[in-house]
């Protein structure tokens, strides 16, 4: 039983760090002005 929560407990750990990772990369992208440029201008020239 013991090792079954173990292995919960690192697959939850896992799971965190990629979602922080992904949560970070997207930050990244987002503090960069001139990429926030260019999604504005993709996003307008839809309509």
């Amino acid at each position: 039983m013991a090792v079954m929560q173990r292995s919960l407990a690192r697959r939850r750990l896992a799971l965190g760090m990629v979602i922080a990772a992904a949560l970070l990369g997207v930050f990244s992208l987002y503090a960069d002005p001139q990429f926030m440029v260019l999604l504005s201008q993709q996003l307008w020239a839809c309509f």
